[in-house]
């Protein structure tokens, strides 16, 4: 699936009377697919524009990008929280910085969820 076909096929699950059911569909129909990292920006993005939105805990979706961990996901993950911190790509975010063996990139990624803070779409009224 396409880029285009996998943010159509998001934008009609949050319609759903059970998104995380749809999602854990659409992360099974990548799987199938062979999709790559191209499609973890989409979910990325997706994530962004529904900032409130339960995605589960963490979510097929999660599992399915977390599939492109040292090859690509955590450069993308880190764009998005630069453009739109969620509560949802911050707690991606801590997943990763918990996996991390080495010091430095502990480190480094520590001081990106610092920075969040002072992010301007970060402030309680816009995730609640």
């Amino acid at each position: 699936m396409n880029s285009i076909q996998l943010r159509t096929q998001l934008l009609n699950a949050t319609q759903a009377s059970d998104f995380v059911s749809e999602a854990a569909a659409i992360a099974e129909r990548l799987k199938e697919d062979n999709a790559g990292l191209e499609s973890v920006s989409v979910i990325l993005k997706f994530v962004e524009e529904h900032p409130v939105f339960d995605f589960g805990t963490p979510g097929a979706l999660v599992h399915f990008v977390e599939k492109f961990c040292d090859r690509g996901y955590e450069a993308e993950l880190l764009a998005s929280i630069a453009r739109r911190p969620t509560s949802h790509t911050i707690w991606l975010l801590n997943r990763i910085i918990n996996g991390t063996k080495r010091k430095a990139d502990r480190e480094r990624l520590i001081n990106v969820l610092g920075q969040i803070e002072s992010h301007p779409d970060v402030t309680p009224e816009k995730w609640t």
